[in-house]
This record gives structure tokens, C-alpha cells and sequence, in this order.
């Protein structure tokens, strides 16, 4: 383990959890951490803007206090705020962008040597956003199983802009596993009945239940910006350099 596993003492410790939610610009970290602390679907962020959140949960009649970074890595900005902070990340890419994708692998890899240069075990996520855009897809969900098996991280593809169980099963295991590095055991009941991710047929069937609704569906298409591209390869160029 980690080494940094605490202990809960009489039930008078209250359990916190660090999350950070890491990717490239416009795959939707912000709304996904959004929908999570507040149930709620917006579609317009500001793209430089990084923030921390805190929700607390009742579950089991335990509280637990659930601390959320969505982060903006910049060209000058020094990724071992997030790094020495999470006790779990969340790397985001989006299905609808295959430079996300890759760049996701690279914050894997870079999370993963970080981790390991301090002898310290965290759950990674690797989320798939923006299943509502299926039709703008140019990441494969076998593509995405492949590379989370590759890191031993756990996959999910989710969506903001619909229901917020989809989102809300990606933060509680990622808290559930980290729970269990914090304090060697898993907290019972367990979160969700099945923490699997929903198969590509039952996505499928829940989007077309809300086709109908006229919900607000994420603002990105299959492209993006040309300077949000350069601006992301400057960003991943620096924020590599401190592991080479």
C-alpha cells in the first residue's frame, strides 16, 4: 500500500478523500465535476479556470467529506499540486476526440511513474466523455478498455448531459478504492449494487430514452480549435519534462 493509510478511531474521524480530475482542455472535466457536486448539467466553462469543490456524502450513515480539483494544466503551471495531493484521479479524454485520447495515455503514464517514484498505490479512473455526441466518435470503448487495462485502472464511459448516476458510479468507485488504501477495508453496503460500468447497448438504450426530452447536449462537437491544440501540446511538453 501507499504508506499513507490512516485509521478510523471510534467512528470519530470523518473519512476525506482527495479527488482530481486530469485531460485536456474541452473533454469535460469541469461539467463532470459539476454534475457530481450539484446534480446539475452546464454546458459553457471557462477553459483556464481551476478549482477545488467539496461535497459531503452520507452513506451508510457515515459521513464522508469528498474534496474535487478540476484542474487546467497551463504551460507555466507545476503539476505536483495535483500529484502529492489526490488520494484518486480521473483522467478525462472525450470519445468524439482522438487527441484527448492520447493525451490521456500520457497523463496515465505520468501519474503512474509519479506514483511509483514514491513508493504510493491511488485508484486511477480512466473516463470516456460525451457518450450523448455516439454519432462524433472517434475513440473506440475497446480502445478505452484496452489502455485502462494497461494501467490497471478502472473505465467507464459517462456522459455530463444525462442521467447523473452515470456520473456518480465514476467518483463513488474511485472513492471506494481509495477508501480501502485509507483504511484497509471497504465500507459496506457497497456504494452501487453493480459498480460496473453500463454496457454500449444499455448507454445506448438510455440515450434514446431521453432523446425525446430535449435535454441540452454537450456543446463540442468532433472538432476543436486549432490554438486549443497547440495550446495543449505546449501544456503536455511541460508538464512532462519533470518526469524525463
Amino acid at each position: 500500500m501507499s504508506g499513507r493509510r490512516t485509521h478510523l478511531r471510534n467512528g470519530a474521524t470523518t473519512p476525506e478523500f482527495n479527488l482530481a480530475l486530469v485531460g485536456a482542455l474541452s473533454v469535460g472535466k469541469s461539467a463532470l465535476t459539476v454534475k457530481y457536486i450539484t446534480r446539475r448539467f452546464i454546458m459553457e466553462y471557462d477553459p483556464d479556470l481551476e478549482g477545488t469543490y467539496t461535497k459531503h456524502e452520507d452513506w451508510d450513515n457515515q459521513d464522508l467529506i469528498v474534496h474535487v480539483m478540476d484542474t487546467c494544466d497551463k504551460e507555466d503551471s507545476d503539476p505536483s499540486r495535483y500529484l502529492r495531493w489526490a488520494d484518486g484521479f480521473l483522467v478525462v479524454y472525450s470519445i468524439t476526440h482522438r487527441q484527448s485520447f492520447d493525451m490521456a495515455r500520457d497523463y496515465l503514464e505520468s501519474i503512474s511513474l509519479y506514483l511509483k517514484s514514491q513508493g504510493r498505490e491511488c485508484p486511477l479512473a480512466l473516463v470516456g466523455n460525451k457518450i450523448d455526441l455516439e454519432r462524433y466518435r472517434q475513440v473506440n470503448k475497446t480502445e478505452g478498455a484496452a489502455l485502462a487495462t494497461e494501467y490497471e485502472a478502472v473505465f467507464y464511459e459517462t456522459t455530463a448531459a444525462e442521467e447523473y448516476e452515470l456520473v456518480e458510479r465514476v467518483f463513488h468507485r474511485v472513492i471506494q478504492e481509495a477508501y480501502q488504501d485509507k483504511y484497509g477495508h471497504i465500507p459496506h453496503p457497497l456504494f452501487i449494487a453493480d459498480d460496473r460500468p453500463p454496457t454500449y447497448s444499455q448507454q445506448q438504450q438510455q440515450q434514446a430514452q431521453h432523446q425525446q426530452q430535449r435535454r441540452p447536449k454537450s456543446p463540442k462537437g468532433p472538432t476543436e480549435k486549432k490554438d486549443e491544440k497547440v495550446q495543449q501540446k505546449k501544456t503536455l511538453n511541460k508538464f512532462f519534462k519533470i518526469f524525463n
